[in-house]
């Protein structure tokens, strides 16, 4: 596993076409799992339109992301640390996530 975590940032609202500005390609550490929590290793993120809304910043169905925060999508990864009984090393997870080679990921609470 990497020691070092690549992550795409919303660091400007695009206006027209997504620029060169838009978005940062950055490396940072990796995050650590907490009790409750596992960390997963991206598999596939999904591309599409909604992105571009979420740069926005307008009304729309759920919170814009915030400018200098990771950017969001649907994401498949597999668990390679985990501190949840339920998510064991290995195990194939997916849900609304980062644009990251590695991430935290939290059950729903139900």
């Amino acid at each position: 596993m990497s020691e070092v975590n690549r992550i795409w940032r919303l660091r400007n609202r695009p206006v027209g076409d997504i620029t060169d500005d838009v978005l940062s390609f950055e490396e940072e550490s990796l995050p650590v799992p907490s009790d409750g929590e596992f960390l997963f290793r991206l598999n596939y993120l999904s591309l599409d339109p909604t992105n571009r809304v979420w740069m926005s910043d307008m009304d729309q169905y759920m919170p814009p992301v915030e400018l200098d925060a990771p950017m969001r999508g649907l994401v498949s990864g597999t668990v390679v640390k985990s501190h949840h009984p339920d998510y064991a090393e290995g195990t194939i997870v997916s849900g609304l996530g980062i644009w990251a080679d590695y991430q935290i990921g939290t059950p729903p609470r139900l």
